[in-house]
């Protein structure tokens, strides 16, 4: 008995066509596993629209705009003090500094890089301080690094900050002359 040729050519077409369709659902569940479309540049603008927020806040005077912005664990790191921790003990800090001075900020935020769930902010500051009940008024200029996180509803609010000014501590000899 002869052997065709033809039945030797379509079995390995017909082990192909199985070991494609039966792969198919696998890659069907993989491509629903993976993660939903993130839009970096939405959350850039968003980010962004926290500084414009965060100026605002400080500008008017409005403690609770400004504390809005913050996680409920958030971490404030100023220049020559220890760590603020909690939302809590930030408005508490920040109540006084608030009813006793008035501002005049302006933020330039440089850089946003998204990573998921965090980002970091890093920019640049200018101030006028004026105490309310009259004085001089005070100029600043510093820099800023902020790491923000997504909320549970997408948007975003300052987990950490730390800033600093671009004026050099006095030494010992610069406040004896």
């Amino acid at each position: 008995m002869k052997k065709s040729p033809f039945r030797f050519s379509i079995f390995p077409l017909i082990l192909l066509l199985c070991f494609t369709f039966s792969c198919q659902p696998q890659a069907e569940e993989a491509a629903e596993e993976t993660e939903p479309a993130v839009d970096v540049e939405a959350d850039i603008a968003a980010i962004n629209e926290i500084w414009n927020q965060y100026a605002l806040g400080v500008n008017t005077g409005d403690l609770e705009l400004w504390i809005s912005l913050w996680t409920d664990d958030g971490i404030q790191m100023a220049p020559g003090a220890p760590a603020v921790i909690g939302k809590e003990q930030i408005r508490a800090k920040y109540e006084s500094i608030f009813s006793q001075f008035i501002f005049t900020m302006a933020i330039t935020n440089n850089e946003v890089r998204v990573a998921g769930d965090l980002a970091f902010s890093r920019g640049t500051y200018r101030a006028s301080i004026t105490p309310t009940a009259g004085g001089e008024t005070t100029e600043i200029a510093g820099k800023y690094l902020t790491i923000l996180e997504r909320q549970a509803d997408g948007s975003w609010k300052i987990a950490r900050d730390c800033f600093n000014s671009n004026v050099p501590p006095q030494t010992v000899s610069d406040e004896t002359q």
